[in-house]
């Protein structure tokens, strides 16, 4: 087995809708990368989403399924809504700026990984995020 197979998976996100050119795009999946590679996970996706790709967080806790990780880089918590619950309701989030982890919130109902899934429909987004100490 190779050293790429025994690393643990992760899925890069970017929110097309915060960047403002194609410029940003290509930093923000480069750091992500690099961020990946500090961590010493192997990159099974990259996930980009417009405006109008519909619902981000299904399609992301999607993508996070399929290639069977756990963990999610994001350029910040912009991408994710401001909010690092959205993500920690099903995976780990890192983000690179500014370097953070936030841990997975294991053990939720359905109805919490629900609101997770559709932040738009959810009235817990006041609530501050859970940080992990550390990166």
């Amino acid at each position: 087995m190779s050293n790429n197979q025994r690393r643990d998976k992760v899925v890069i996100y970017v929110n097309r809708g915060v960047l403002t050119s194609k410029a940003d795009l290509d930093w923000a999946t480069f750091y992500a990368r690099q961020r990946a590679q500090e961590l010493n996970l192997r990159v099974a996706e990259i996930l980009v989403l417009g405006n109008s790709d519909g619902s981000h967080m299904q399609t992301l806790y999607n993508a996070v399924r399929q290639v069977d990780s756990a963990r999610v880089i994001t350029p910040d918590l912009g991408h994710v809504g401001g909010n690092s619950d959205h993500v920690t309701a099903f995976a780990e989030l890192h983000t690179v700026t500014p370097t953070k982890t936030y841990r997975w919130r294991l053990g939720l109902s359905s109805t919490e990984l629900a609101d997770a899934l559709n932040p738009s429909q959810s009235h817990t987004d006041a609530r501050e995020p859970r940080e992990e100490v550390g990166s």
